[in-house]
């Protein structure tokens, strides 16, 4: 199901439809007006674009483009970032692999996950590398900590492209705030101290989607794709300190390995005193700010983390 708000559905008519946004909104509001306004105006929406004969799905979008929900859409974009791959077991005990990237186009900048092995090998082998531009084709949206991501996978394609993007959009970099100023789902960089650490917990997730699985008997069952063979994840909780708040703040396995500077084996042989050795520790703090809904405070949620720069921070209190 594709979820849009409703200038997105009519900037996506307009275009496909060769409509001006006038017209559409016309439209729209006799549709709406017809059916005694008994539906949305985003319902109505639905209804002109399948009389005008647009479909969301199997189109060449744009990244500003793009709406939840979206299917077997293509698009020509940069890959601006590259993470390792990460290995996992299907639910039909298959070993498999999944593997994050960036990409960016001259209207804005997203993630885009790729699942198939031999797509994945492509990169691997370094038949695709970051600066490349790509050609994806069938390719799926889903919505991801309220953010768009770009899914491929096994009847999806990404391929070198002939096309060149010569300005495309760069994700932008978070401001530094303080802590007393994080604001609920704003990406914020935090310079603070560790004040507390806490033992790391485990739990496990759905190969295909991410999501938390529940233990059924001797079987894991996702919500969306049933009996699973998981993914073991890691969180780590830790209080942090700037001087203006002291607030909870969170990150998963991917923090907790560079806090630690250890590889997937080593995270469950850190030991209490490998963790009150970050206490005292001044970092750089990256990710955005989230309510716990059962304090109803506000939290921190780390996405990544770096040593304070020593030479910036000079830099910064210097003359101006």
């Amino acid at each position: 199901m594709i979820k849009a708000t409703y200038p997105q559905m009519v900037k996506r008519i307009c275009a496909a439809a060769n409509l001006t946004e006038e017209e559409v909104e016309r439209r729209v509001l006799e549709k709406k007006s017809k059916l005694s306004d008994l539906i949305s105006k985003e319902g109505a929406a639905q209804i002109v674009a399948a009389e005008l004969g647009v479909d969301f799905d199997g189109q060449r979008v744009k990244i500003n483009e793009l709406m939840s929900g979206m299917r077997r859409l293509s698009m020509v974009a940069k890959v601006t970032k590259m993470f390792p791959s990460r290995e996992f077991k299907t639910k039909n005990g298959v070993d498999s692999k999944v593997m994050n990237m960036y990409i960016a186009d001259e209207t804005l900048s997203t993630k885009c996950v790729l699942w198939d092995v031999n797509q994945i090998k492509q990169f691997e082998e370094g038949k695709i590398k970051e600066g490349d531009v790509v050609e994806i084709k069938d390719a799926s949206v889903r919505e991801n900590n309220q953010a768009l991501e770009i899914h491929v996978g096994s009847m999806s394609e990404i391929k070198l492209s002939t096309e060149k993007i010569e300005n495309i959009v760069e994700m932008k970099s978070a401001p530094e705030v303080k802590l007393a100023m994080i604001a609920e789902n704003a990406r914020a960089n935090a310079r603070a101290v560790i004040v507390q650490v806490f033992e790391p917990r485990f739990f496990n997730v759905c190969p295909e989607c991410g999501k938390k699985v529940n233990l059924d008997g001797d079987k894991f069952n996702c919500q969306t794709h049933g009996p699973v063979i998981p993914l073991e994840r890691s969180l780590i909780t830790l209080t942090i300190d700037d001087g203006t708040a002291n607030i909870r703040a969170v990150g998963f396995t991917d923090v907790l390995k560079k806090l630690f500077s250890v590889d997937d084996s080593g995270i469950k042989s850190i030991t209490p005193e490998r963790r009150n050795s970050l206490l005292g520790k001044e970092m750089v703090f990256s990710g955005r700010g989230r309510k716990n809904p059962m304090y109803n405070n506000m939290e921190f949620l780390i996405n990544d983390v770096e040593e304070v720069n020593v030479n910036k921070v000079i830099e910064d209190l210097g003359p101006k």
